[in-house]
């Protein structure tokens, strides 16, 4: 096995500490998450859901707070490799429902 082969796939991430890393929605010592990449500084992972307010419009004036709306978009989080105990692949097992877990939950809505 290979970390190569772990891209485009889901994994489950075993986590040393999630501190400091809960805004981008891992708060557990463990989640199930599709690698987008990796590099020598940590592990990239996909956050279908990463959810946000705006608060000013794209030309820098502030929306009025009873306009403002959440956002959510498609983001590819670095996970540093000190925070990453390990890595668990499922060779042939990429559906949803296989990957659901009382003990893991996944980054995430649509795992």
């Amino acid at each position: 096995m290979n970390i190569n082969e772990a891209v485009g796939h889901k994994v489950m991430v075993l986590f040393h500490s999630a501190k400091g890393l809960e805004p981008l929605g891992i708060d557990d010592s463990s989640k199930y998450c599709r690698v987008v990449g990796y590099d020598n500084v940590g592990l990239w992972i996909e956050n279908p859901t990463y959810a946000e307010t705006p608060i000013r419009y794209p030309d820098g004036t502030l929306i009025a707070p009873e306009k403002r709306e959440r956002m959510s978009y498609v983001a590819h989080i670095l996970v540093p490799w000190s925070n990453v105990r390990s890595i668990v692949f499922f060779p042939g097992r990429e559906t949803a429902e296989e990957l659901e877990s009382e003990e893991v939950r996944p980054i995430g809505s649509y795992l």
